[in-house]
C-alpha cells in the first residue's frame, strides 16, 4: 500500500485509530463488546475521510473482530469455570494460551502499525489487510467537492491482488492455529497435571458461614436437634436431600439459604411464629430455593451484573445493581412459595402458616425490614397467590411434627438464647 501518500492529517488520523482501538482493547477486556462498538464507532466517523484513511480506520476495526468472538468465549468458560458449571481441562488451557499470544500480538502489531505510519511505511497484516482493500469502498470523499469520487487505479488493483492472498492466507493461518491448538493441548493433557479447583462457591460459603454462624449459633443443643428434627421431617416427605441447618443468635426475624444447602434460622424467626406450622412454612420457603438451585443462581446473577454495572458506571453501580437483581429475583420467590405449600402439604403439615405469617407482616406486626420479605413480591399478592394455592389442594388431615409441650419448650430456649446474646453485645457496647 502507498502509506507514502498520507498527508501529515492523514498519519494524525489512522495512528489516533490504533492508538484508540489499542486503549479501549486493553481497558475494557473484560467486556469485549465494548471494544467493538467503540471501534465501529470510529470507523464510521471516518467513512468521509480519504480512501487511505478509512483503510488504516478500518484495518484497526477488522483486527479486532477475531479477538472479540475470541475474548468473548475465553471470560465466558472462566465465568462457567468460577460458578462451577465447566471444568478447567487440557483444551480450555491450551485455548487460553493461544488466545494469550493473539491479544498480545493484537497489542505488539497496533504499536508497529502506528511506527510504520508515521514512517510512511507500508501496513501489511496478514488476512486483515487483504480484507481491507476488499472491503474499503474503492471510492474517496472530496471534502471540496463534498461528494464521492472514484478511487485510484492503484488501489482498484490492490483489491484485485487482494482476492487470492486472502483465500490463501485464510488457509494458512486458520490451519496453523488449528494445529497449535491440538499440539498444545495434547501436550498437556500428556503431563499428569491436577487441574486446581477455581470455583467462587467455597469462598462465598466460608464467608458467609463466618459472618452469620461462626460464634453465634444457639448454644441449646435441645433447640438446634429440635429444628433439625422439624426441617428433616419435610425433607423425607418430600424426597429432599438432606441440608446443613445452623440456628443463629439474632433480633431480625429472618432465614436464609446459601451455598451448597445450608440454611440459617434466625432465633428471632422462632420466638415470632406463634405456630409450628408458621415457621416450617418459611423454612419451606427457602428449601424451595435449594432445591431450584435459587441461591447459586442469584449469587452469579448478582455478582455478574455488579461488574458490569461498576464497569460501566462507576460508582453508581450498586443502585443500579439493586435494582435490577430485585427484578430477577421475583419469579425465584414466586417459586419458592408455591414450592413451600407443596412441601407442608405432602408432609401433612397445614400450610396455611404461610398466609398466617404473611398476614402478620401485612398487619405491622412485623417490622418490613428484613432480608427474608425486602425486595419480594408485594405481601398481598403472595398472600393471595398462596391462598388460591391451598384452595386448590384436596382436603386432607393435617398432623404437626412437634407436641405442643416442645413447640413451647422449643420457643423458649431459642427465645432465651437469643436474648442473652443480645444482651452481652449490648453490655459491650456493639
Amino acid at each position: 500500500m502507498d502509506a507514502y501518500k498520507l498527508s501529515e492529517t492523514e498519519k494524525e488520523s489512522a495512528v489516533n485509530g490504533y492508538l484508540m482501538s489499542l486503549a479501549v482493547f486493553a481497558t475494557t477486556m473484560p467486556i469485549p463488546i465494548i471494544n467493538l462498538i467503540a471501534n465501529i464507532i470510529y470507523y464510521f466517523r471516518r467513512r468521509k475521510s480519504t480512501y487511505i484513511t478509512r483503510w488504516h480506520s478500518m484495518n484497526a476495526f477488522v483486527s479486532q473482530l477475531p479477538l472479540f468472538f475470541i475474548n468473548s468465549f475465553t471470560w465466558y468458560s472462566v465465568w462457567q469455570i468460577l460458578w462451577d458449571e465447566w471444568q478447567l481441562n487440557a483444551c480450555l488451557i491450551a485455548y487460553y494460551i493461544l488466545a494469550g499470544v493473539l491479544n498480545v500480538a493484537e497489542i505488539v502489531l497496533s504499536i508497529i502499525c502506528c511506527l510504520k505510519v508515521k514512517k510512511n511505511k507500508d501496513v501489511n497484516w496478514v488476512i486483515i489487510s487483504p480484507l481491507c482493500h476488499l472491503l474499503c469502498a474503492k471510492k474517496s470523499w472530496d471534502v471540496w467537492q463534498r461528494s464521492w469520487v472514484p478511487a485510484a487505479p492503484v488501489y482498484e488493483q490492490l483489491a484485485q491482488e487482494a482476492k487470492p492472498k486472502l483465500v490463501r492466507d485464510t488457509i494458512i493461518s486458520v490451519a496453523s492455529l488449528v494445529f497449535a491448538f491440538l499440539l498444545v493441548s495434547y501436550g498437556i493433557s500428556r503431563k499428569d497435571y491436577k487441574y486446581p479447583d477455581l470455583s467462587l462457591y467455597p469462598l462465598i460459603e466460608e464467608s458467609i458461614y463466618d459472618r452469620y454462624v461462626n460464634g453465634n449459633e444457639v448454644d441449646e443443643d435441645k433447640a438446634t436437634n429440635t429444628l433439625r428434627r422439624c426441617v428433616n421431617h419435610i425433607c423425607e416427605k418430600n424426597g429432599i436431600d438432606s441440608v446443613n441447618v445452623y440456628l443463629v443468635k439474632s433480633n431480625q426475624v429472618n432465614a436464609f439459604a446459601y451455598c451448597e444447602r445450608n440454611l440459617v434460622v434466625f432465633s428471632k424467626l422462632v420466638e415470632t411464629c406463634d405456630t409450628e406450622n408458621e415457621l416450617l412454612a418459611v423454612i419451606g420457603h427457602e428449601l424451595g430455593h435449594i432445591e431450584c438451585d435459587h441461591v447459586k443462581k442469584s449469587v452469579k446473577k448478582n455478582v455478574g451484573i455488579s461488574v458490569l454495572f461498576s464497569t460501566l458506571f462507576g460508582n453508581t453501580s450498586s443502585i443500579m445493581t439493586k435494582m435490577t437483581t430485585n427484578h430477577l429475583s421475583r419469579k425465584a420467590e414466586r417459586q419458592a412459595d408455591t414450592l413451600s405449600v407443596r412441601y407442608l402439604y405432602n408432609a401433612d403439615i397445614d400450610p396455611s402458616g404461610f398466609t398466617s405469617f404473611m398476614n402478620k407482616l401485612l398487619s405491622g406486626s412485623i417490622i418490613d425490614d428484613i432480608g427474608f420479605f425486602s425486595d419480594h413480591p408485594a405481601t398481598q399478592e403472595r398472600i393471595d397467590r398462596s391462598k388460591d394455592q391451598i384452595a386448590q389442594l384436596p382436603p386432607k388431615t393435617y398432623t404437626t411434627v412437634l407436641a405442643d409441650e416442645e413447640w413451647e419448650e422449643f420457643k423458649e430456649l431459642t427465645a432465651n438464647a437469643g436474648r442473652k446474646s443480645w444482651t452481652v453485645m449490648r453490655l459491650r457496647g456493639r
